[in-house]
């Protein structure tokens, strides 16, 4: 995958020779994969929650930080597994999207996908309680205030970083590329 990156600009390329070259993936299309990947992982829980709900119903309550570990179990097993699999997950394929390390262009370690996975999702629980907060009306606390700055980091960073790494990005030194569309032979 890519390795070298430039330092500025749409439609950057970045790669070492005899490495297949790629672009810095930019915000609108890391977006729509992310909404791809959002539901898939919805239709997982879902399907995950229905043998939860059987066994409730045959053994009683099931404590909700139990059912929330299962959640957040799946979450990471999906992202981080893809990630450090094939450094892409099933919303990022159609769109050529690939992780890689900042520094050398290979697959990120799942240490590195875990610290990702970790902040992405602090970051995402902070902007869905932005928007619960707005929808709700109860966004004149110092709490909403706080916890708005983490999503509006992360877009700061994703806009105005050289290599367009978003705070989770920067935490686990990994890029998002685009991958060059394969070549197609026309005989």
């Amino acid at each position: 995958m890519a390795t070298n990156t430039p330092s500025s600009g749409q439609g950057q390329e970045t790669g070492h020779a005899g490495r297949e070259q790629a672009v810095l993936a930019g915000f609108s299309i890391r977006s729509i994969a992310a909404m791809y990947d959002m539901g898939i992982i919805f239709a997982l829980s879902f399907l995950i929650f229905i043998p939860v709900t059987a066994a409730e119903q045959a053994l009683g309550a099931i404590p909700e930080w139990i059912k929330g570990m299962l959640v957040l179990t799946v979450f990471w097993a999906y992202f981080v597994g893809f990630w450090t699999r094939s450094g892409e997950t099933t919303g990022m394929r159609p769109w050529r999207l690939t992780l890689v390390m900042a520094d050398s262009g290979n697959i990120p370690s799942m240490a590195a996908n875990t610290i990702r996975f970790a902040v992405m999702l602090a970051t995402w629980l902070a902007a869905g309680f932005v928007l619960l907060s707005i929808l709700t009306g109860k966004t004149q606390n110092t709490t909403y205030a706080t916890v708005a700055l983490l999503p509006f980091i992360s877009l700061a960073c994703l806009a105005l970083t050289n290599r367009r790494q978003a705070l989770h990005d920067l935490a686990s030194g990994i890029i998002v590329v685009r991958r060059a569309a394969p070549a197609t032979n026309q005989a």
